[in-house]
C-alpha cells in the first residue's frame, strides 16, 4: 500500500467506561522503505514523536485498526463530536 504524501489524520471509535469517544492524531507521512510483510503498513511521524504517541493513542484503548484520512481534520472531527455529543479526545 502507498499512501498520498499529505498529512493525515488517524481516527478510532472507542468504547470507554463512559461510553464511546472519537480518538484523533494528526500526522505527517515518511517516504521511508514500506516493510514487505504482506500486510498494508505505511509510516508517519507525530509533532509529539513515536513514543509518547505510541503511549498516549494506547492508554486511551482503541481497537487494533483505525481510519487514516488525508489532511489535517481533526477540527471537523471536533465539531462532529459536538454535534453527535460525543467526547473527542485528540492526541496530537
Amino acid at each position: 500500500m502507498t499512501v498520498k504524501h499529505d498529512p493525515v489524520t488517524l481516527l478510532s471509535l472507542v468504547e470507554g467506561k463512559d461510553g464511546i469517544f472519537l480518538l484523533v492524531a494528526e500526522g505527517e507521512p515518511v517516504e521511508d522503505p514500506i516493510l514487505q510483510i504482506g500486510n498494508t503498513n505505511s509510516r508517519y511521524k507525530f509533532s509529539i514523536g513515536a513514543k509518547r504517541f505510541m503511549n498516549e493513542w494506547s492508554k486511551q484503548g482503541p481497537s487494533h485498526h483505525c481510519a487514516i484520512g488525508v489532511g489535517h481534520i481533526s477540527d471537523k472531527i471536533e465539531k462532529l463530536g459536538q454535534i453527535l455529543n460525543i467526547d473527542v479526545v485528540k492526541i496530537c
